[in-house]
């Protein structure tokens, strides 16, 4: 609704968004938005380059693989990566080509909420997306149990006890959880 509809809502509206909590609720959002899409970036590319042989301490550098990742990765999609990469994981059961479309949605709100940010403070007509954040984490939990579980299936988790999927918190998924814990309100972490 414009101001023109209705011009008093759209001024209390606004007087609303201007509010200290609500400004600050819309900053802490794009930050976690944007947290979520580099971690997304991350599963996507470098545990995929990590899966073929890149070696995670020298960004760039193979020890192994690296003809087998442009033949079997890059060669799905040669100009883009990234694409290339999510339609790798697509091919491999840990996401589905919905989840492909959708991060495209994601990717343009994060666009967005980084370049036109103010927009998003002052505008009473421009809310940030909330359920593109859910569908988000929903994709990144999806892509982080598929390498959990390639590692459980490799013997990566030393131990003497079965280990399921569903057991195994990965690191990057701990901070999620305790940034989004912050955001919500409900820290400490129980």
């Amino acid at each position: 609704m414009s101001y023109d509809d209705d011009p008093e809502g759209w001024s209390a509206r606004l007087r609303a968004k201007l509010e200290p909590d609500a400004i600050r609720s819309t900053l802490a959002f794009a930050g976690l938005y944007q947290l979520v899409h580099e971690m997304i970036k991350s599963s996507v590319l470098d545990d995929l380059k990590g899966c073929y042989g890149q070696s995670s301490l020298e960004k760039g550098q193979w020890l192994w693989g690296d003809e087998s990742y442009r033949a079997e990765v890059l060669a799905l999609a040669p100009k883009n990566e990234f694409r290339a990469s999510l339609l790798w994981l697509e091919e491999a059961g840990a996401m589905t080509s919905e989840q492909i479309e959708r991060l495209d949605e994601i990717y343009g709100h994060r666009h967005e909420l980084a370049h036109e940010l103010v927009r998003f403070i002052i505008d009473a007509d421009r809310d940030v997306d909330v359920l593109l954040l859910m569908d988000a984490l929903a994709i990144l939990r999806d892509i982080a149990r598929f390498w959990t579980q390639m590692e459980i299936d490799m013997g990566s988790f030393d131990s003497h006890v079965a280990v399921t999927v569903d057991e195994v918190q990965p690191g990057r998924l701990l901070v999620l959880d305790t940034c989004l814990d912050a955001y919500l309100g409900q820290w400490p972490h129980s």
